[in-house]
């Protein structure tokens, strides 16, 4: 007996191994959660009593359905050319997009360079003419400066004499005639012919107390000279007890000339290197038979290295440095080439 079950157990062995060994198609194309569903349902409806399936059923032929349902659900050639066209398509609408804003782009940029180009030479023949019209109102002004300077050769000025002092006249001519006699040597009653005398207008910056410097003019040039000579060489010239200085009546734009000087003549003089005012106006060092000469602002850094002087900041008297040919032009802004291709 014990014989016999053995043999029928060997022999159902085939049997049952052969649905087991069946690889089934449906579960790669199936949805994993059902199937995980439907084996958990399997021991329940065992337990019931229900029938198992009849071993002659076969699902080969509903897998190969579902096989060919899904093949014929797949996009054939015609429909991947198509998608693919469609996206060539697509692209290549946008790229012309693009290409058409690069293309206008490339065309402001070039207008762009072409109106840069044509400021940049608006540019130099207007610097070119600036400059022409700064050395212009230059060599203007030099003329008219040593004009003035020139209608001022038998001007005196004197500082210090007091307005109203005891023993002082209040009339400049009284007051000059003697002082100039005195500085002479002659006669205080010698009589010296003015074509005219007054007090200058009170400078913004004087003080109260200070008098008023006193212009004058000599008919006479060489008596305006000698006197104007000797006056310089004469450092204790007083009016009741009051220092007097006697000065060269000089142009405004000279005297303000000679103020923005002052570091440069101040520098020559701790040098003891001598120096003289020229006509028109110039500043003018002659060393070791060299003459050096300022007549512009621009001549000043020269001027400096040429005797060795240290650099200093001198105001422009002239108000046209800005514009002079000293000044380091523009550089133009370099040229971007533009690709509109």
């Amino acid at each position: 007996m014990a014989s016999k079950k053995h043999r029928s157990t060997a022999g159902q062995a085939p049997a049952s191994e052969t649905p087991a060994a069946k690889t089934s198609l449906r579960r790669f194309f199936g949805d994993p959660t059902e199937a995980h569903r439907r084996d958990k349902m399997a021991p329940a409806a065992q337990t019931r009593g229900s029938q198992p399936p009849s071993p002659t059923t076969s699902d080969e032929p509903t897998e190969e359905q579902d096989i060919r349902s899904l093949l014929t659900q797949l996009p054939s050639k015609t429909d991947l050319a198509a998608l693919f066209q469609k996206l060539e398509d697509s692209f290549s609408e946008k790229l012309q997009a693009v290409n058409a804003d690069v293309q206008l782009l490339g065309d402001r940029v070039q207008a762009l360079e072409e109106e840069a180009e044509t400021t940049e030479k608006q540019w130099a023949e207007s610097y070119a003419t600036q400059e022409t019209h700064a050395e212009a109102i230059r060599y203007l002004q030099r003329q008219l400066e040593d004009v003035d300077n020139r209608g001022r050769r038998n001007n005196l000025r004197v500082r210090g004499v007091p307005e109203s002092a005891e023993g002082v006249p209040e009339n400049p001519v009284q007051v000059l005639t003697a002082l100039f006699n005195r500085i002479l040597t002659r006669p205080l009653d010698t009589a010296i012919l003015f074509d005219r005398a007054h007090r200058a207008t009170r400078p913004r910056n004087l003080p109260p107390d200070k008098p008023r410097d006193i212009i004058c003019r000599i008919h006479n040039f060489p008596l305006k000279e000698e006197i104007f000579h000797k006056a310089r060489q004469n450092k204790d010239i007083k009016i009741a007890g009051h220092p007097v200085i006697v000065f060269q009546d000089l142009a405004p734009s000279t005297l303000q000339a000679r103020r923005a000087l002052r570091p440069i003549t101040q520098a020559l003089s701790e040098r003891n290197i001598k120096f003289r005012w020229s006509f028109p106006f110039a500043l003018t060092v002659t060393l070791q038979n060299k003459t050096h000469t300022i007549t512009s602002p621009d001549d000043i850094p020269e001027f400096q290295r040429a005797l060795n002087l240290p650099s200093s900041e001198v105001e422009d008297w002239t108000g046209l440095r800005g514009t002079s040919a000293g000044r380091t032009p523009h550089k133009p802004v370099a040229k971007v080439p533009s690709k509109t291709s």
